[in-house]
């Protein structure tokens, strides 16, 4: 390895390696838990043992695990080394990606629907998908080793609320999250000298309404605002 004379270099941080980004000669980024610093203009070589890169500061490696998904704070040209995209992409089954993607064990693929197929002779092999057929995101939950099973997918459900009107409207007759409200009543709808009257034990009622606050709590704070990140796997390579 060469002796780097830290007197003839100005250091340039640039944060954790990305294959994207162009990086000139006294560049310094992180991978895998150690400082890199750049021997020469490079792009898309990862810092680990080749001529590009000397190592500056070893650390500890960090503890991801082929296979480890996340849902990332960068956008998926910016993802940092290691991660790819969980949007299906098919890799080649002897590149880099698909040899880490084959390695995952059965289960693994038939939960996540990784599946080797033929494109054009040759094989290919997919990353897992974090998006349904119409585009729509999956909320991830824990299992519950019945119906809810690693990589399952189940329809979006709320807890069920319930209510209902009484036949006579009066106080009392509306249940659960429904209300209904009583007389005077008239027969032309309006009350004036020449109106007649209908009590109320007719059963007629003007009012109905739904108010989900009489059965749980309301407010803003229960109102969901979605963040955007962007889900990802982990190869390695």
């Amino acid at each position: 390895m060469a002796t780097i004379n830290l007197g003839n270099i100005r250091f340039n941080w640039c944060g954790e390696y990305t294959r994207s980004t162009q990086y000139t000669k006294d560049d310094v980024v992180g991978f895998n838990g150690s400082s890199w610093i750049a021997r020469k203009n490079v792009k898309d070589i990862n810092p680990a043992n080749n001529e590009f890169w000397d190592l500056m500061v070893a650390g500890a490696e960090k503890p991801y695990i082929i296979g480890e998904q996340k849902l990332m704070a960068f956008r998926a040209s910016e993802l940092p080394f290691g991660w790819y995209f969980r949007n299906g992409d098919n890799y080649v089954l002897d590149s880099p990606q698909g040899r880490a993607l084959n390695s995952l064990s059965a289960n693994y693929k038939e939960d996540y629907k990784i599946i080797i197929k033929v494109i054009n002779s040759q094989q290919y092999i997919n990353v897992p998908t974090a998006f349904a057929s119409d585009g729509r995101g999956y909320f991830e939950r824990a299992v519950n080793g019945t119906t809810r099973q690693v990589g399952s997918v189940e329809e979006a459900a709320i807890p069920n609320i319930v209510g209902g009107f009484g036949m006579d409207g009066m106080a009392g007759a509306d249940t659960g999250v429904c209300w209904g409200s009583h007389g005077p009543f008239y027969e032309n709808g309006t009350n004036s000298s020449i109106a007649k009257y209908i009590p109320y034990e007719l059963g007629v009622s003007t009012k109905m309404g739904f108010d989900l606050s009489r059965v749980t709590r309301t407010g803003p704070e229960n109102t969901v605002l979605n963040q955007g990140g962007t889900p990802s796997i982990y190869l390695g390579v």
